[in-house]
């Protein structure tokens, strides 16, 4: 028995091999036939390659001089967000999808529906990193090293174009002379500076590449939550979901194994959530230890999500919500009930509970018994915690665009500010853009952004409040312009 058992564990262990596994400086060869060499691997196999060549021209990174709204602006000052760009694939699509395809402009230059889109600034900084071992796999493999030398006149060396932009009229350029970065840069990152839009540059195209595929044992029996029975199927989940199969040989014996599949939005996305001071935050595809969120006040975290040729960057906005202490005074006569705990002393005393936003509260009661012969007030509880807080209730829509009087403006009804002390409100875009703040519960937004209303829009907000006996809430929603 003990062979038996050995046997069929050796089965599960061999049961998944797996196909060519690309390191730095091998030559990918996609599917179409185009070729390019790699230059970053990521743990689960795949990663990016470089094109053989630059293209045959330069070209300006754009005809015009348009802020794309989709396509986040990186800082030219803050040299960390940009060469932390990595998102080049979105980024060309964002730049495609708003300025039409065509081959007037860098990004509709590469062959995007190939898989070869303009890489962000972050990718080009890791071509730089490999340069020395990548030029010679270029050149071997048929292609041309990439341009490190520029005109005498350009100290910088020959620039190429990233896709990640910096304004209306300025995107970044990156060059990859050793000596650019004199006085500005590491050279250990290259040279990333900001260019006009319109000046022609070079362009050298990237790609990404899926992880080696899985090759089973059709000897053993397959059964999917899909319910598939085939060893590996193709799926187009449409929302993201968890995968679990079920694996049996012939004696009988089983071993099941799941996986989370995250569906990309291509668009980047913009996650809003809280957690309580001092705690671990797991969720959406970020990790933050307790040390992390020791501080309370606002977290904001950016990850790059890849699926094959498919990358989306998210970003978190964590609020650290503080462990709420809150003191009470009370007078009563022999007694006094409190959270059916009877203090029959003068005294301090403290209770704790989950405040309404399930965080660490502390409850000090500061009770004067004075002996009086009444029998005191009725058993009383302090109001306080989920059961007793104060819930706002605002629209999910507005309609400005009736010319009717009703529902033009979103806004705090007049009933809860009689309860409300220190507020504050934060709108946003569907990108994470900032359209409208108020501290003011009198607060009253049409929708306005720039004296333009954008109609059948969604925005997010957030909302940060006390009430009067001192909780303090936050809230979050969406509601529609119409």
């Amino acid at each position: 028995m003990k062979k038996l058992i050995l046997h069929i564990l050796l089965q599960f262990a061999v049961m998944i091999g797996f196909g060519q596994v690309f390191h730095v400086g091998d030559l990918y060869t996609a599917p179409d036939g185009s070729q390019g060499v790699v230059f970053f691997v990521r743990a689960d196999g795949s990663g990016w390659a470089v094109a053989l060549h630059d293209l045959s021209y330069m070209i300006p990174w754009s005809t015009t001089s348009d802020d794309i709204p989709s396509l986040p602006n990186y800082s030219s000052t803050f040299v960390q967000a940009s060469l932390a760009d990595t998102s080049g694939y979105t980024n060309t699509q964002q730049i495609r999808n708003f300025y039409g395809p065509g081959y007037h402009y860098a990004a509709g230059a590469v062959d995007f529906e190939h898989g070869w889109y303009l890489p962000a600034t972050g990718q080009l900084a890791m071509i730089y990193a490999q340069l020395s071992l990548l030029q010679t796999a270029l050149v071997n493999a048929g292609g041309n090293p990439i341009v490190t030398e520029g005109p005498s006149s350009d100290f910088f060396g020959f620039p190429y174009w990233s896709s990640s932009e910096v304004s209306a009229q300025h995107a970044v350029k990156f060059s990859f002379a050793d000596d650019g970065a004199y006085g500005f840069f590491s050279s250990l990152t290259g040279s990333p500076q900001i260019l006009d839009k319109q000046l022609q540059l070079l362009v050298r195209a990237v790609r990404s590449f899926p992880p080696p595929q899985n090759v089973y044992d059709t000897t053993l029996s397959y059964q999917w939550n899909t319910g598939s029975t085939e060893p590996h199927f193709h799926d187009v989940p449409l929302q993201s979901m968890t995968y679990v199969v079920t694996v049996s040989n012939e004696h009988g014996c089983t071993n099941t194994d799941s996986a989370d599949v995250m569906v990309i939005d291509n668009n980047p996305q913009v996650i809003y959530d809280t957690v309580c001071q001092g705690s671990t935050y797991i969720n959406n595809g970020f990790t933050l230890s307790a040390q992390e969120t020791a501080e309370v006040g606002e977290i904001v975290r950016t990850h790059t999500v890849s699926a094959a040729d498919c990358e989306s960057e998210i970003t978190l906005f964590l609020t650290v919500m503080p462990h709420d202490t809150v003191h009470i005074e009370q007078t009563a006569h022999q007694s006094f009930v409190w959270n059916d705990v009877t203090y029959n002393e003068s005294g301090t005393y403290t209770q704790h509970f989950n405040n309404h936003m399930d965080c660490d509260s502390t409850v000090i009661l500061t009770l004067t018994l004075d002996g009086g012969d009444d029998p005191g007030p009725e058993p009383d509880t302090i109001p306080f915690g989920e059961n007793d807080s104060l819930f706002l209730y605002l629209p999910n829509a507005i309609t400005p665009s009736r010319i009717d009087g009703i529902n033009d403006y979103f806004y705090l009804p007049e009933a809860y500010h009689p309860f409300i002390n220190e507020f504050e409100i934060s709108i946003f875009n569907r990108w994470g853009v900032q359209v409208f703040h108020a501290s003011d519960k009198h607060f009253r937004w049409d929708g306005t952004i720039n004296g333009k209303i954008y109609y059948s829009a969604v925005y997010n907000y957030i909302i940060r409040f006390y009430d009067i006996i001192g909780r303090p809430y936050y809230l979050k929603g969406s509601f529609t312009v119409l």
